[in-house]
């Protein structure tokens, strides 16, 4: 199911027949729009890539299946008929085991998100992905943002796609699954969702906590469909809103290095990937003059996909371990909180029949040294978590292939180290999402 990089990137209706495995449409978002093809072309079930999915993204969003409007030769233009496109909205009812005094026993969220896309080619070799988010409190803002450059050659008898990319959150520009942007739960309750307990599982720095505050570029390169490198830096943007970390806004200080490297394998129904990942990043805790605490991720994940027919699997694993010298703190605060690590877990299964029924069962978790920084409260620091673990249970219903209804059970074994009262942290979400 992968593309020859030989081939051009513009493949005939024929050709992409006998790649994919197609099905009615019957959504057709602007990634689909541009193919011609069904959404389960790329996904199992969103966001999850099929093999071909991922070697879409790869080379930048820009094969295509759609008339061209061109001038020149396509020298000077070379444009969609039809604008990229697309719309997303999540509605979710949120219930918690325990609502607590002063918390709605229902939570309705409408919506939960409403997500505008501008995604697909801009060029041959250039396209976006570009998405406008609005939560609960309505305003729209910039959300992920992923726009590369890609190509494809050959050295001597090794296959390379070779891009660059440009995006606002580290991993987003991911292919696999099994990363911080892509990884399980997909769907969760919106930002006014509380609990009589409050918690959360503790992050590291590279599992979201620079989303959309951050500008990388990164380069990357595919090898024999098997090699994939890539490295870059990350930079703060300026964000004058910002209270905290302060430094002018910015949520680290100067450069960020970001590495990935993973290894990829087919046979058959089946494939896989093994792969590292990290970011070295300063995080200001007084002022762009004052002093830093320094935070080192490094990663490791694995994916499996067992496609056949009406049966898919998907299995994804994840490990993060970060280093955090917290020195500025201490200079600040007179603590004592030294070099301080935080180790976090994300294993997930997925079984869907006919790409239409589906139950996932989640871990998450994490352990921690006592002072460690949950980068999930990053600009509000809260040593102690001590680390948390939590299972999911989620089945979903797919109607059309643009629409997936879902029901989620979050359950908590231990919140702050202990057991201790884990379970006023539950609930139960019925969510529904829909994507045009």
């Amino acid at each position: 199911m992968s593309i020859s990089p030989h081939r051009s990137l513009r493949l005939s209706a024929g050709a992409l027949g006998l790649m994919l495995p197609l099905a009615s449409a019957h959504a057709v978002p602007s990634f689909a729009r541009q193919l011609g093809v069904s959404c389960a072309a790329c996904h199992t079930a969103y966001p999850q890539l099929t093999p071909f999915g991922r070697q879409f993204k790869l080379l930048g969003y820009t094969m295509q299946n759609e008339p061209k409007v061109e001038a020149d030769n396509g020298k000077r233009l070379d444009i969609d008929r039809w604008a990229p496109l697309s719309l997303m909205v999540m509605v979710s009812d949120s219930l918690p085991q325990h609502p607590g005094s002063g918390v709605d026993a229902s939570q309705v969220e409408f919506p939960n998100q409403l997500s505008l896309f501008y995604a697909g080619a801009i060029t041959q070799h250039v396209g976006t992905f570009l998405q406008y988010t609005a939560g609960d409190g309505g305003a729209f803002s910039l959300d992920n943002t992923d726009v590369r450059y890609a190509n494809q050659t050959s050295l001597g008898n090794t296959s390379v796609i070779y891009g660059i990319d440009l995006n606002n959150n580290p991993t987003v520009q991911d292919v696999w699954n099994s990363t911080p942007a892509w990884q399980f739960p997909y769907f969760t309750p919106g930002d006014t969702f509380t609990t009589a307990g409050g918690a959360s599982v503790p992050t590291t720095l590279i599992e979201g906590a620079l989303a959309q505050s951050v500008a990388g570029l990164t380069a990357y390169g595919y090898f024999d469909n098997a090699y994939y490198a890539e490295a870059g830096v990350y930079h703060g943007m300026n964000n004058p809103s910002t209270a905290s970390p302060a430094n002018g806004g910015q949520v680290i200080k100067g450069m960020a290095p970001y590495w990935r490297f993973a290894y990829t394998g087919q046979a058959g129904n089946n494939n896989w990937e093994i792969g590292t990942l990290g970011l070295v990043a300063q995080v200001p805790v007084n002022g762009p003059g004052g002093p830093n605490d320094d935070f080192t991720d490094i990663g490791f994940d694995g994916q499996y996909q067992w496609l056949a027919g009406k049966n898919t699997v998907t299995v994804h694993g994840a490990y993060y371990h970060e280093r955090q010298d917290l020195g500025g703190s201490n200079a600040l605060d007179g603590t004592t909180y030294g070099n301080q690590h935080l180790d976090t877990y994300n294993v997930s299964a997925t079984y869907y029949y006919r790409r239409m029924y589906g139950a996932t069962l989640a871990y998450l978790g994490a352990a921690s040294s006592a002072d460690a920084v949950d980068q999930g409260a990053l600009g509000g620091y809260a040593p102690g978590s001590k680390g948390a673990s939590a299972y999911i249970a989620q089945l979903d219903y797919v109607p059309w292939y643009n629409t997936q209804l879902s029901l989620q059970y979050m359950d908590y074994a231990k919140v702050g180290g202990s057991t201790r009262d884990a379970s006023y942290n539950n609930y139960l979400m019925l969510g529904m999402w829909y994507a045009y």
